[in-house]
């Protein structure tokens, strides 16, 4: 199986992901934010660029079971329903609504994507279920959110985390077609076992901590505690049928 990796949204090449499933990746907290409500009932989540573009998406569905939810820098933006902390995803505030999402990273690369074949949502709370839909194609992308267009250590490790269980699961290494596969492939080789340990270490999960949000990292870091399959379809992404 080929693979490719990119550690932020800029430079994916569309005769790359053309064809091919895309993963996209923000483990703080976009992925697991979104994984936690599709797994507690939300009928889907709609990603959005912009707070402008999501606030208009809210209006024109004009709907009472539309959360607007928005952050910046770590906080949920005043005035919103929820904001980006998985804690907030809660069965009672997100069963049966739908969620228009926008973040500082996760949305924006969501949206980049959307030339692939399927674009899911990645995260260790999902790396099991991702495997099984991943274990039969001959290629795969993914690509990191990271941080403000920068490198995110936490999303480039859980890519070398997925690629090395994916591998076990085949029964045969992964080839990396790009620098940044190489790179994943051995930042997962070297990762704790413990991802919790490495969300502590990185920088954002250390800014996150800072901000009061030290709680949401062991949610981040609890492998398959959400094995659902997320979807981009038609602009939304749901829960895959099982």
């Amino acid at each position: 199986m080929e693979s490719w990796v990119y550690f932020s949204p800029e430079p994916i090449r569309e005769d790359v992901v053309r064809g091919r499933p895309v993963v996209v990746i923000d483990v703080l907290r976009a992925s697991t934010s979104i994984l936690t409500a599709l797994d507690h009932g939300a009928r889907g989540v709609i990603p959005a660029e912009s707070l402008e573009a999501a606030t208009e998406m809210v209006v024109k569905l004009g709907q009472d079971d539309v959360l607007l939810c928005a952050e910046r820098d770590g906080r949920r933006v005043e005035g919103c329903d929820l904001g980006n902390s998985p804690s907030e995803y809660t069965p009672e505030n997100v069963r049966g609504r739908l969620l228009v999402l926008t973040t500082t990273n996760g949305s924006r690369a969501i949206l980049r994507a959307r030339g692939a074949a399927r674009v899911y949502i990645g995260g260790y709370v999902n790396t099991g279920r991702l495997v099984e839909a991943l274990a039969r194609e001959t290629g795969i992308v993914l690509v990191c959110s990271g941080h403000e267009g920068g490198f995110a250590l936490e999303d480039a490790a859980f890519a070398g985390h997925l690629l090395h269980r994916l591998a076990a699961t085949i029964g045969r290494d992964i080839l990396p077609v790009n620098d940044g596969a190489w790179v994943a492939l051995e930042i997962g080789r070297r990762s704790p076992r413990t991802p919790l340990r490495l969300l502590r270490q990185s920088a954002w999960g250390r800014a996150l901590e800072e901000k009061g949000f030290g709680a949401d990292l062991a949610l981040c870091a609890a492998v398959d505690a959400h094995p659902v399959l997320g979807v981009l379809r038609d602009r939304m992404i749901v829960r895959a049928e099982d």
